[in-house]
């Protein structure tokens, strides 16, 4: 049987040198989970937003109080394989431990995906690409939350790990393959996306390196993948994501609109200065400092064994790396309605990266020590700055013990920018729905999720005019928030860092602790 690794004699390793054994690898994962377990909620922006429709998803045919105010939407979308997946598992997984497992299958998902994917293409598995993969775990994306696109992207890289073992057996290849490519896209549509331009592109590196160079097995290659994908173009085409208002992206409506008003080169800057931020902070830490200097000792370091010939990038790599490099320079903003996906690149061209290595004889020892040093220190420095959550957990918890179960309630937090070094709010307002039996506003949008809202939820939402999120530097965004809630008619607000922000009249503080006050709101005219 020839193997991936049977077309790269340039980077395969030598016989002699032995793959790492399994408890290593799983030795260094645990290490990796430690800051995950070791903070009672997880400081994610939209995270507990998902945990809380996979809450009501599973317990809506119960709930009579949730069934009155949401009802699933079930069908083909791009994005709904932990909406599937942890749904299920709530039935034997209990609540207050969801948020913590979809973490680590998260976690297990892009590090096995991505080690089984460096032992195709390399043809070995070595304790350092396990190293290099860990900082990459705890990224800009995963603080973002965006849960089905970091399990999608372990899946690609598994899958593309899959063809390359295969790819010459097609008829093993295939029907895996095809199954495969179904599952990603359901998972997450970009992630799909990213699989078929990875396999396009290595198919492309692997056959330019072959000797002699037949089209004809290119072609043969290239045909198997476009296979692939007819059935989830098919799938998408069905979706009602493929018919968003947006359309594919608005970039081009926002670039005409932004030169007509004069703004074009001031909002290009601040998307450059933006776009640098989410490369420095591909492996996010406590800082941007922080994030920013180990990420330049970690590639110094493996500048250093790449001139030493420890590491390896293969030729066949190189197309796919260049097309990660163009997707982190050259990708819009939104897709499809469906936006930050630019913000995703990075991490994906890193764990590209470090799939692609190749790990020849032995690391020199004070370089391959550094490398775990480093990844130690962003392990150490990320629980003491997470160590705080479990302070604020307590206090919200003694909070939300004071809101009536099965209430209407909206939730505001003052501090709302996504790189904001203050301890985040956005994970609380969910978790009044998913633990303490309260109904809130979720993620609904009917070309994203399998929820809609209705009833008394619906009408409020219907009746709020917040300011837009634009406005939100504005000193009065907050106050302004408030008395749109009010005059909705939700009765209570839990509000986080608001301890001083004036109140709208009638409202009173029914509970207070740390950063957290839970409000009951008078109705105010509309």
């Amino acid at each position: 049987m020839k193997t991936g690794a049977g077309d790269l004699p340039a980077a395969a390793p030598a016989a002699t040198h032995e793959n790492a054994p399994l408890w290593l690898l799983l030795l260094i994962f645990a290490i990796a989970l430690v800051p995950l377990l070791a903070t009672p909620v997880l400081p994610f922006i939209d995270f507990y937003n998902h945990m809380a429709r996979y809450h009501v998803l599973a317990t809506l045919g119960d709930d009579p109080v949730l069934a009155a105010n949401y009802v699933a939407a079930w069908g083909i979308l791009p994005n709904i394989g932990l909406d599937v997946l942890i749904t299920a598992a709530l039935a034997v997984v209990p609540q207050a431990m969801i948020a913590h497992f979809t973490a680590v299958l998260l976690f297990a998902a892009q590090y096995g995906g991505v080690l089984v994917f460096n032992r195709a293409l390399t043809g070995r598995t070595h304790w350092l690409t396990a190293v290099l993969i860990v900082p990459l775990l705890y990224s800009f994306i995963l603080n973002w939350g965006f849960a089905n696109f970091l399990l999608g992207l372990g899946l690609m890289f598994g899958a593309c790990g899959w063809w390359l073992f295969w790819r010459h057996r097609l008829a093993v290849a295939l029907p895996v393959a095809l199954v495969a490519a179904c599952l990603i896209f359901l998972v997450h549509g970009i992630a799909f996306a990213l699989y078929g331009l990875t396999l396009a592109a290595l198919e492309l590196g692997l056959w330019w390196q072959s000797r002699p160079r037949r089209i004809g097995r290119l072609a043969m290659s290239l045909s198997a993948l476009a296979v692939q994908a007819v059935a989830p173009v098919i799938l998408f085409a069905m979706a009602k994501t493929s018919k968003s208002a947006e359309g594919l992206t608005n970039a081009d409506e926002s670039v005409a609109r932004l030169a007509r008003s004069g703004d074009l080169a001031a909002r290009l800057w601040r998307l450059a200065e933006y776009r640098l931020q989410t490369i420095l902070r591909v492996a996010e830490g406590p800082s941007l400092w922080f994030d920013a200097a180990t990420l330049a000792l970690t590639v110094i370091i493996i500048a250093l064994l790449l001139r030493r010939g420890t590491l390896r990038l293969p030729g066949a790599a190189l197309p796919a790396l260049a097309v990660g490099v163009l997707l982190v320079a050259l990708m819009p903003p939104a897709l499809f309605g469906v936006g930050y996906i630019a913000d995703r690149m990075p991490l994906f061209l890193a764990l590209l990266l470090v799939g692609c290595l190749a790990v020849r004889g032995r690391p020199a020892p004070m370089l391959a020590a550094s490398l775990a040093t480093i990844m130690a220190a962003r392990l150490v420095a990320i629980t003491i700055a997470w160590n705080g959550y479990a302070g604020d957990n307590r206090d919200f918890r003694q909070v939300a013990a004071a809101l009536p179960s099965g209430t209407l309630v909206e939730y505001v937090f003052t501090h709302t920018d996504r790189l904001d070094p203050a301890r985040r709010c956005q994970m609380y307002g969910p978790m009044l729905i998913a633990e303490h039996g309260s109904v809130g506003r979720l993620f609904a949008n009917a070309t994203q999720q399998p929820l809609q809202v209705r009833g008394a939820l619906q009408a409020a939402m219907d009746a709020e005019t917040r300011p837009s999120f634009a406005e939100r530097s504005r000193p009065d965004y907050v106050p302004r928030v408030l008395q749109s809630a009010a005059r909705a008619g939700f009765p209570w607000l839990l509000l986080c860092d608001g301890n001083d922000v004036a109140l709208p009249p009638g409202a009173r503080v029914a509970a207070r602790a740390g950063r957290f006050s839970l409000l009951q709101l008078q109705p105010l005219p509309r």
